[in-house]
Protein backbone atom coordinates (compact mmCIF):
# COMPACT_ATOMS: atom_id res chain seq x y z
CA UNK A 1 0.00 0.00 0.00
CA UNK A 2 1.26 3.46 -0.94
CA UNK A 3 0.52 6.26 1.54
CA UNK A 4 0.39 10.03 0.97
CA UNK A 5 -0.71 13.00 3.09
CA UNK A 6 -2.81 16.04 2.33
CA UNK A 7 -0.42 18.09 4.50
CA UNK A 8 2.65 17.21 2.43
CA UNK A 9 3.30 19.08 -0.83
CA UNK A 10 5.80 16.52 -2.12
CA UNK A 11 3.46 13.70 -1.19
CA UNK A 12 0.67 15.26 -3.20
CA UNK A 13 2.94 15.88 -6.19
CA UNK A 14 3.90 12.20 -6.12
CA UNK A 15 0.25 11.21 -5.72
CA UNK A 16 -0.68 13.23 -8.80
CA UNK A 17 2.01 11.43 -10.81
CA UNK A 18 0.78 8.03 -9.63
CA UNK A 19 -2.79 8.81 -10.68
CA UNK A 20 -2.09 10.70 -13.89
CA UNK A 21 0.75 8.58 -15.25
CA UNK A 22 0.42 5.12 -13.68
CA UNK A 23 -3.28 4.44 -13.93
CA UNK A 24 -4.52 4.48 -10.35
CA UNK A 25 -8.31 4.66 -10.30
CA UNK A 26 -10.97 5.17 -7.63
CA UNK A 27 -12.05 1.95 -5.92
CA UNK A 28 -15.30 3.32 -4.55
CA UNK A 29 -13.91 3.32 -1.02
CA UNK A 30 -12.80 6.34 0.99
CA UNK A 31 -10.32 6.90 3.81
CA UNK A 32 -10.48 10.08 5.89
CA UNK A 33 -12.68 11.66 3.21
CA UNK A 34 -10.22 10.90 0.42
CA UNK A 35 -10.87 8.33 -2.30
CA UNK A 36 -8.91 5.10 -2.02
CA UNK A 37 -7.20 4.56 -5.35
CA UNK A 38 -6.24 1.20 -6.83
CA UNK A 39 -3.83 0.11 -9.52
CA UNK A 40 -4.73 -3.56 -9.42
CA UNK A 41 -6.15 -5.95 -6.88
CA UNK A 42 -3.00 -5.81 -4.76
CA UNK A 43 -1.83 -2.16 -4.89
CA UNK A 44 -3.74 0.63 -3.18
CA UNK A 45 -2.97 4.33 -2.80
CA UNK A 46 -4.42 6.16 0.21
CA UNK A 47 -4.23 9.75 1.43
CA UNK A 48 -4.33 10.61 5.12
CA UNK A 49 -5.42 13.77 6.88
CA UNK A 50 -2.46 13.33 9.20
CA UNK A 51 1.18 14.10 8.60
CA UNK A 52 2.86 10.86 7.50
CA UNK A 53 5.10 10.67 10.57
CA UNK A 54 1.93 10.48 12.70
CA UNK A 55 0.24 7.63 10.79
CA UNK A 56 0.58 4.86 13.37
CA UNK A 57 -3.19 4.35 13.02
CA UNK A 58 -3.17 2.85 9.52
CA UNK A 59 -3.36 -0.76 10.73
CA UNK A 60 -6.73 0.04 12.30
CA UNK A 61 -8.07 0.39 8.75
CA UNK A 62 -5.82 -1.64 6.43
CA UNK A 63 -3.87 -4.91 6.49
CA UNK A 64 -1.36 -4.68 3.64
CA UNK A 65 1.92 -6.57 3.37
CA UNK A 66 3.84 -3.29 3.58
CA UNK A 67 3.28 0.47 3.84
CA UNK A 68 5.31 2.63 1.45
CA UNK A 69 5.20 6.30 2.48
CA UNK A 70 5.71 8.86 -0.31
CA UNK A 71 6.99 11.85 1.58
CA UNK A 72 8.74 15.20 1.54
CA UNK A 73 12.23 15.58 2.92
CA UNK A 74 13.15 18.84 4.56
CA UNK A 75 16.75 20.02 4.87
CA UNK A 76 18.13 23.42 5.76
CA UNK A 77 20.46 23.24 2.77
CA UNK A 78 17.49 22.93 0.39
CA UNK A 79 19.63 20.59 -1.71
CA UNK A 80 17.58 18.40 -4.08
CA UNK A 81 17.55 14.78 -2.95
CA UNK A 82 15.90 11.39 -3.38
CA UNK A 83 16.02 9.39 -0.17
CA UNK A 84 15.04 6.11 1.47
CA UNK A 85 14.94 5.14 5.14
CA UNK A 86 13.36 3.04 7.86
CA UNK A 87 11.70 4.72 10.84
CA UNK A 88 12.18 4.75 14.58
CA UNK A 89 13.48 6.68 17.57
CA UNK A 90 16.74 5.59 19.20
CA UNK A 91 16.52 7.94 22.16
CA UNK A 92 14.12 9.38 24.72
CA UNK A 93 12.72 12.05 22.39
CA UNK A 94 9.95 11.50 19.89
CA UNK A 95 9.42 15.02 18.58
CA UNK A 96 8.68 13.79 15.07
CA UNK A 97 6.22 10.99 15.63
CA UNK A 98 6.33 7.51 17.07
CA UNK A 99 7.34 6.52 20.59
CA UNK A 100 10.68 6.97 22.37
CA UNK A 101 13.15 4.09 21.97
CA UNK A 102 10.90 2.27 19.53
CA UNK A 103 11.65 1.14 15.98
CA UNK A 104 9.24 0.22 13.20
CA UNK A 105 9.47 -3.06 11.30
CA UNK A 106 12.06 -2.59 8.57
CA UNK A 107 12.25 -4.26 5.17
CA UNK A 108 15.79 -4.21 3.83
CA UNK A 109 14.83 -5.80 0.51
CA UNK A 110 12.44 -3.00 -0.33
CA UNK A 111 14.83 -0.32 0.91
CA UNK A 112 17.44 -1.77 -1.44
CA UNK A 113 15.02 -1.99 -4.37
CA UNK A 114 13.82 1.58 -3.83
CA UNK A 115 17.32 3.02 -3.54
CA UNK A 116 18.52 1.27 -6.69
CA UNK A 117 15.44 2.45 -8.59
CA UNK A 118 16.01 6.02 -7.41
CA UNK A 119 19.56 5.87 -8.71
CA UNK A 120 18.32 4.52 -12.05
CA UNK A 121 15.67 7.24 -12.27
CA UNK A 122 18.25 9.90 -11.40
CA UNK A 123 20.45 8.75 -14.28
CA UNK A 124 17.68 8.25 -16.84
CA UNK A 125 15.91 11.53 -16.01
CA UNK A 126 19.08 13.59 -15.90
CA UNK A 127 18.54 14.57 -12.29
CA UNK A 128 22.24 15.18 -11.83
CA UNK A 129 21.72 17.83 -9.16
CA UNK A 130 19.78 15.37 -6.95
CA UNK A 131 21.56 13.34 -4.29
CA UNK A 132 20.45 9.71 -3.99
CA UNK A 133 21.04 8.35 -0.51
CA UNK A 134 19.85 6.29 2.42
CA UNK A 135 19.17 8.10 5.65
CA UNK A 136 19.53 6.54 9.06
CA UNK A 137 16.50 5.36 10.98
CA UNK A 138 14.52 8.32 12.33
CA UNK A 139 11.02 9.69 13.13
CA UNK A 140 7.64 7.94 13.22
CA UNK A 141 5.57 5.91 12.73
CA UNK A 142 7.07 3.31 15.06
CA UNK A 143 4.36 1.15 16.63
CA UNK A 144 2.81 -0.75 13.73
CA UNK A 145 3.52 -4.44 13.12
CA UNK A 146 3.44 -4.04 9.33
CA UNK A 147 6.82 -3.34 7.66
CA UNK A 148 7.15 0.19 6.32
CA UNK A 149 9.50 2.34 4.31
CA UNK A 150 9.79 6.06 3.58
CA UNK A 151 10.77 7.22 0.10
CA UNK A 152 11.29 10.97 0.03
CA UNK A 153 11.62 13.95 -2.28
CA UNK A 154 13.68 16.86 -0.96
CA UNK A 155 14.59 19.24 0.20
CA UNK A 156 12.45 22.43 0.02
CA UNK A 157 9.12 23.56 -1.45
CA UNK A 158 10.50 24.19 -4.93
CA UNK A 159 11.70 20.59 -5.19
CA UNK A 160 8.60 19.18 -3.47
CA UNK A 161 6.72 20.43 -6.55
CA UNK A 162 9.32 19.09 -8.98
CA UNK A 163 7.53 16.65 -11.29
CA UNK A 164 10.67 14.83 -12.43
CA UNK A 165 11.72 14.23 -8.85
CA UNK A 166 8.19 13.09 -8.04
CA UNK A 167 8.28 10.71 -10.98
CA UNK A 168 11.46 9.16 -9.59
CA UNK A 169 9.87 8.61 -6.17
CA UNK A 170 6.69 7.23 -7.75
CA UNK A 171 8.73 4.74 -9.79
CA UNK A 172 10.66 3.64 -6.69
CA UNK A 173 7.44 3.22 -4.70
CA UNK A 174 5.93 1.07 -7.44
CA UNK A 175 9.16 -0.93 -7.61
CA UNK A 176 8.53 -1.90 -3.99
CA UNK A 177 5.15 -3.38 -4.88
CA UNK A 178 6.79 -6.08 -7.01
CA UNK A 179 10.28 -6.52 -5.52
CA UNK A 180 10.98 -9.93 -3.96
CA UNK A 181 11.70 -10.21 -0.23
CA UNK A 182 15.16 -11.67 0.39
CA UNK A 183 16.01 -14.16 3.09
CA UNK A 184 18.48 -12.09 5.07
CA UNK A 185 19.48 -8.53 5.85
CA UNK A 186 22.04 -6.33 7.59
CA UNK A 187 21.84 -3.54 10.13
CA UNK A 188 24.23 -0.59 10.30
CA UNK A 189 25.96 1.42 13.01
CA UNK A 190 27.84 4.71 12.85
CA UNK A 191 28.41 7.53 10.42
CA UNK A 192 26.33 10.60 9.76
CA UNK A 193 22.62 11.10 9.21
CA UNK A 194 23.04 10.78 5.46
CA UNK A 195 24.41 7.25 5.43
CA UNK A 196 26.63 7.48 2.36
CA UNK A 197 28.88 4.56 3.25
CA UNK A 198 25.88 2.28 3.72
CA UNK A 199 24.28 3.73 0.58
CA UNK A 200 27.30 2.58 -1.41
CA UNK A 201 27.10 -0.92 0.01
CA UNK A 202 23.45 -1.21 -1.00
CA UNK A 203 23.94 0.24 -4.47
CA UNK A 204 26.84 -2.07 -5.27
CA UNK A 205 24.80 -5.09 -4.17
CA UNK A 206 27.01 -5.99 -1.20
CA UNK A 207 24.23 -5.81 1.39
CA UNK A 208 20.54 -5.14 1.99
CA UNK A 209 20.29 -2.85 5.00
CA UNK A 210 17.31 -2.19 7.26
CA UNK A 211 17.77 -0.13 10.42
CA UNK A 212 20.80 2.16 10.70
CA UNK A 213 21.89 3.77 13.99
CA UNK A 214 24.09 6.86 13.36
CA UNK A 215 27.05 7.94 15.44
CA UNK A 216 24.99 10.64 17.16
CA UNK A 217 22.65 7.97 18.58
CA UNK A 218 25.26 5.52 19.81
CA UNK A 219 26.27 7.14 23.11
CA UNK A 220 22.77 6.59 24.45
CA UNK A 221 21.82 3.41 22.61
CA UNK A 222 20.43 0.58 24.76
CA UNK A 223 20.50 -3.19 24.43
CA UNK A 224 16.73 -3.14 23.95
CA UNK A 225 16.96 -0.86 20.92
CA UNK A 226 19.72 -3.00 19.39
CA UNK A 227 17.43 -5.98 19.97
CA UNK A 228 14.69 -4.16 18.07
CA UNK A 229 17.05 -3.48 15.16
CA UNK A 230 17.39 -7.25 14.83
CA UNK A 231 13.92 -8.41 15.76
CA UNK A 232 11.88 -5.57 14.23
CA UNK A 233 12.91 -6.62 10.74
CA UNK A 234 10.90 -8.57 8.20
CA UNK A 235 13.92 -10.50 7.00
CA UNK A 236 16.35 -12.46 9.17
CA UNK A 237 19.17 -10.13 10.21
CA UNK A 238 22.51 -11.94 9.87
CA UNK A 239 25.05 -9.10 9.62
CA UNK A 240 26.01 -5.99 11.56
CA UNK A 241 27.90 -3.39 9.53
CA UNK A 242 29.99 -0.96 11.55
CA UNK A 243 31.32 2.28 10.10
CA UNK A 244 34.62 2.03 11.99
CA UNK A 245 35.74 5.57 11.19
CA UNK A 246 32.23 6.78 11.91
CA UNK A 247 32.25 5.47 15.49
CA UNK A 248 34.47 6.14 18.47
CA UNK A 249 36.43 3.47 20.34
CA UNK A 250 34.19 4.05 23.36
CA UNK A 251 31.04 3.59 21.29
CA UNK A 252 32.35 0.35 19.78
CA UNK A 253 33.32 -0.97 23.22
CA UNK A 254 29.75 -0.44 24.38
CA UNK A 255 28.09 -1.61 21.19
CA UNK A 256 29.95 -4.79 20.26
CA UNK A 257 28.83 -6.85 23.28
CA UNK A 258 25.22 -5.90 22.51
CA UNK A 259 25.61 -7.14 18.94
CA UNK A 260 27.55 -10.30 19.75
CA UNK A 261 24.62 -11.66 21.75
CA UNK A 262 22.75 -12.22 18.49
CA UNK A 263 25.53 -14.15 16.79
CA UNK A 264 25.66 -11.73 13.88
CA UNK A 265 28.58 -11.50 11.50
CA UNK A 266 30.29 -8.20 12.31
CA UNK A 267 31.82 -6.42 9.33
CA UNK A 268 33.82 -3.22 9.18
CA UNK A 269 31.99 -1.18 6.56
CA UNK A 270 34.34 0.18 3.96
CA UNK A 271 33.78 2.59 1.13
CA UNK A 272 33.06 6.28 0.60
Amino acid sequence: MLVTSEHDIASQTIRDVLIEEHGFRQTGQTFENHPVMGLDSSTLLVTSNRDLIMCDHLEEHFRPEVFIFCSRHRAQSGRPALLVHSTGNFGDESLFGGLPRQLSVSNASLASAALKRLQREQEERGLTDFDVTMEVTHHGPTSMMTPLLFIELGSDEAYWRNKEGARAVAAAALECTKAPIAGDAAIGFGGTHYARKFTGLVLDGSHRIGHIAPKYALDGITADVVHQMVERAQERVTTALIDWKGTSAEQRAKLLPMIEIFGLEIIRARGA
